[in-house]
């Protein structure tokens, strides 16, 4: 089912707006986020990219998830063995989602 234009603008816009402060909040804190925050935030982009708003919110939460909350198996979905991206390049794949680019 498509969302009326209004409801899915409203939609993209609280994704933008939560993602926004998520990131915001590492800036702040001078801290990188650890491999699952990173990858489910990655996630959440890419739903944003996609215009699955719903996905998007969900992969949000995932990431806003504290440690002690995460349930084994979304652990077990983060895959390992690569370089982990940093809040800054976070904010610049979020910036340049933003505005339509690739990656």
């Amino acid at each position: 089912m498509t969302l009326p234009s209004d409801t899915h603008a409203a939609a993209r816009r609280r994704l933008k707006e939560r993602i926004e402060a998520f990131i915001a909040g590492y800036e702040a804190s001078g801290r990188q986020p650890d491999s699952f925050a990173g990858e489910y935030l990655v996630r959440a982009l890419a739903s944003l990219k996609a215009g699955d708003h719903a996905a998007g919110e969900a992969r949000l939460r995932l990431a806003e998830t504290p440690p002690e909350r995460r349930s084994p198996e979304d652990i077990a979905k983060v895959p390992t063995g690569y370089a982990l991206l940093s809040t800054a390049e976070l904010r610049r794949s979020f910036e340049r989602t933003k505005l339509g680019q690739l990656r």
